[in-house]
């Protein structure tokens, strides 16, 4: 029977928000999280003027669904609920952001301090000046860089906004309040940050990971497999500690069901073992299982909180339905385009392949045939990047490549089966096969 603790609201929210809807229950990530909460400690040094510390941006790389924003969300939440002088603060952004820069500063502003930093917006919308600082934030905080472009303005630099927070941090500013925590600049979509090391978000990123205006910001950048490239392309060389976000083990998947039905009120005890095979279609990837405690939702709702009476194969065919569409969804256009020649690579990929090995599978399955034939102008190196991009490969801590996600694979290979109605393992139709030719290897 239902607990009299069954949050139903709570659950119909969570339910109702679908695919988008936060994690009700974190689990996992401790050393990735631990580590960026040590950093940032380590870059506020209360009395002294040499705040910051060079080369500790750490990244978490993942592909789609591993989880990346929900553990910026429950870091910030951890960091949030801290209390004490020195308690790190998370500052959230997201690569779109930086499509306006100056906007970008303003958010920092605010998250510094909130009271100095609606002064200095005040003064730029009345166009005054507060201590010669206005600079940082362009010709206006509602301008935009787009604008102050079209004007020829400069663009803000993190120089000029060392040179605010000393205006009003420091001895002649006694009744400001001051900066006194550590800040995580938490970039989110990192891979779609803008490419090249002379632009206004590598001067940003670069700044924060040199520390040389000697501010307490530690820069944290999340996004797919080739985050990391990007970052080295933006002028971030040296210091990058990577945290390859992936699978949740036995153990973790286990506490998020328990978590879940504990969270929601749900009575699970002796319903282990439904709960554990609900989750193995799951395979351990994130957004899988949060597809599978969807279903769960759906199916507690209607049986009251009673999961004595859920039907648990009903849960797992609508788990199941879910990630089909995810997989469908993940298949960009090229990729459908070049069902075949993907089933191919996949099915000739092995674990821990190089970048040169994995180009080099795209570049021997690669023809002049439909399903096979790369889009004009594509070339096998964009093609691993779309590949990459779509999660279909991974980037592990090694710099070797694989399959994240098991079933993936397998539903990418079946796809290529299935296209035009014959062989993906073949670049000719069947009615004009040579009845000779060996069997396709799929």
């Amino acid at each position: 029977m239902a607990t009299a603790l069954f949050d139903g609201d709570g659950l119909r929210d969570f339910v109702a928000a679908g695919e988008k809807s936060s994690p009700p229950v974190f689990v996992g990530r401790t050393e990735a999280i631990a580590d960026i909460e040590a950093a940032a400690r380590r870059a506020w040094k209360p009395g002294a003027s040499n705040q910051g510390e060079p080369g500790a941006t750490r990244v978490l790389h993942g592909a789609p669904g591993a989880g990346k924003s929900s553990i910026l969300a429950e870091l910030a939440a951890r960091c949030g609920a801290s209390r004490g002088s020195g308690a790190p603060r998370v500052l959230l952004l997201s690569s779109a952001d930086f499509a306006d820069i100056s906007a970008v500063y303003g958010s920092l502003a605010s998250a510094v301090n909130p009271r100095e930093a609606e002064r200095l917006f005040e003064a730029t919308r009345r166009g005054l000046s507060v201590g010669g600082a206005l600079k940082f934030l362009g010709s206006g905080f509602d301008g935009g860089l787009d604008r102050d472009r079209a004007k020829g303005a400069p663009a803000p630099t993190m120089n000029a906004f060392a040179e605010w927070v000393s205006g009003w941090s420091g001895p002649e500013s006694a009744q400001a309040s001051p900066w006194n925590f550590p800040l995580i600049v938490a970039i989110d979509e990192a891979q779609r940050l803008p490419a090249g090391d002379r632009t206004p978000a590598a001067y940003f990123v670069q700044t924060i990971h040199e520390a040389t205006t000697r501010l307490p910001l530690t820069l944290v950048l999340a996004g797919l497999g080739d985050t990391q490239d990007r970052a080295q392309e933006m002028g971030l060389m040296r210091g990058l500690k990577l945290y390859e976000v992936g699978r949740l083990s036995v153990e973790e998947t286990d506490e998020l069901m328990r978590g879940f039905c504990s969270h929601f009120g749900l009575r699970a005890d002796g319903r282990e073992p439904f709960l554990a095979e609900l989750a193995a279609g799951a395979e351990g990837w994130p957004r899988h299982l949060h597809f599978a405690l969807q279903a769960l939702g759906e199916e507690a709702l209607a049986t009251d909180g009673d999961l004595g009476r859920v039907s648990w194969s009903t849960a797992a065919k609508r788990a199941a339905e879910s990630r089909l569409r995810y997989y469908r969804a993940q298949q960009s256009r090229e990729m459908k385009a070049a069902d075949r020649l993907v089933a191919a690579v996949m099915r000739d990929l092995r674990d821990d392949m190089p970048l040169s090995v994995v180009v080099g599978l795209i570049e021997a399955n690669a023809a002049d045939a439909p399903g096979f034939r790369l889009a004009d102008s594509t070339t096998p190196e964009a093609f691993f990047r779309r590949l990459v991009h779509q999660g279909a490969l991974h980037e592990g801590a090694d710099g070797r490549f694989h399959c994240p996600i098991p079933s993936f694979r397998s539903f990418l290979i079946e796809e290529g089966k299935r296209a035009l109605g014959f062989d993906p393992g073949r670049a000719r139709p069947p009615e004009t096969e040579d009845p000779d030719e060996s069997p396709s290897p799929f």
